[in-house]
């Protein structure tokens, strides 16, 4: 684990988004990750909206943008509630000090092991998208600061360019 997790956290803030957090806060303090989860498959893809300077133009936008990101083999999709194997949360994951945000989830797809793609549509008010300080795991949590799924495995990685793998 990182020595400084916080400052690990805000550095993936600073690099993913091209400028210093405006505020750093705490969790409600029952929010955990819990232990085990449902593995549901293939991750597809994710979507998110961010306010995340261009990285090809290094502009900030006026307002956030939309973005999606295809995930490479590798990554599986993982829900804290309902069907499919349970396995293990990785301590990597579970310990975290601190989360970085990337933005709103506007929705997030899977291939289950049956081939079915498996849309799950962000409703308002969006969850939001976190990332593990080391960029290589995210989190989709809502509003009440509950974890809805995770996401792992493969090269993903968090990026200033965006999320990667």
């Amino acid at each position: 684990m990182a020595r400084n997790p916080e400052k690990s956290a805000s550095n993936l803030y600073e690099s993913f988004h091209r400028y210093a957090p405006k505020k750093i806060g705490e969790f409600n303090p029952s929010f955990a990750i819990p232990s085990h989860v449902h593995k549901q498959g293939k991750s597809i893809n994710v979507l998110y909206r961010s306010t995340k300077v261009d990285p090809e133009t290094l502009k900030k936008p006026r307002k956030p943008v939309d973005y999606i990101h295809d995930h490479e083999p590798g990554v599986h999709t993982y829900l804290t509630k309902g069907a499919g194997e349970r396995v293990a949360v990785p301590a990597w994951i579970r310990e975290l000090a601190a989360i970085t945000l990337l933005g709103q989830c506007l929705g997030f797809e899977f291939e289950n092991p049956d081939g079915k793609v498996v849309n799950a549509e962000g409703r308002a008010p969006l969850p939001e998208l976190y990332a593990t300080p080391n960029g290589k795991a995210l989190l989709v949590i809502d509003g009440k600061r509950t974890l809805i799924a995770l996401m792992w495995g493969g090269k993903l990685d968090v990026e200033p360019r965006g999320i990667v793998g």
